[in-house]
């Protein structure tokens, strides 16, 4: 299904029960404005709250050429305009879980430091386009987003509370989709075979 803004602020409003469409986001009634003004936050939220595999994106990152202010790293890297939530720094073999960390460095960028080079991230991408939204993603969305709306809409903090609720037994049911979802080779080594 393709998603709109509007489809997902009309879903949103309809979590909060709430009958009243939505018929475009520049609209200038009370329940549009708040909409808008929670949506960007709440899909941000929603995809640091899980790995989605829509968002899931790769990059080479760039060094920025200084020293980390972490002594227990080497490399300090460029932080990926576009990165919601760094998820891994990928290994070179299946035996290694390369350490990093997010910090801002002494002019107050935010950078990646680790010790490996060069580094390939794996992360949350910031999707803007609607239509590449996944169901599951976009249902877990609308309900997160009422959730943030629901106190200046409806003001009923139980209707928030539901909606709460609802979002995380959502993620729950996402996480079963998206693992079910490609295939990844599972690592048979085990240390004792390394004794013999």
């Amino acid at each position: 299904m393709n998603y709109t803004k509007a489809k997902l602020f009309n879903i949103a409003l309809k979590n909060l029960r709430v009958s009243i469409n939505i018929q475009n986001v520049n609209q200038t009634d009370k329940n549009t404005i708040i909409l808008n003004e929670y949506y960007e936050s709440a899909k941000e939220q929603v995809l640091k709250d899980f790995d989605w595999n829509f968002a899931n994106s790769y990059r080479e990152l760039s060094l920025t050429g200084n020293i980390p202010l972490n002594p227990k790293f080497l490399y300090e890297y460029d932080y990926p305009n576009d990165c919601v939530f760094a998820r891994e720094i990928i290994p070179y073999t299946d035996k290694e879980i390369v350490e990093f960390e997010i910090s801002a460095n002494s002019t107050g960028q935010k950078v990646i430091n680790t010790n490996m080079t060069p580094a390939i991230l794996r992360y949350t991408k910031l999707v803007s386009n609607e239509t590449f939204f996944s169901t599951e993603f976009a249902i877990a969305l609308c309900w997160y987003l009422a959730f943030l709306a629901a106190p200046a809409i409806t003001g009923n903090r139980s209707i928030q509370s539901d909606c709460l609720s609802v979002y995380t037994n959502m993620l729950a049911k996402a996480k079963n989709v998206n693992a079910s979802e490609g295939y990844m080779e599972t690592n048979n080594y085990c240390s004792w075979t390394d004794m013999r």
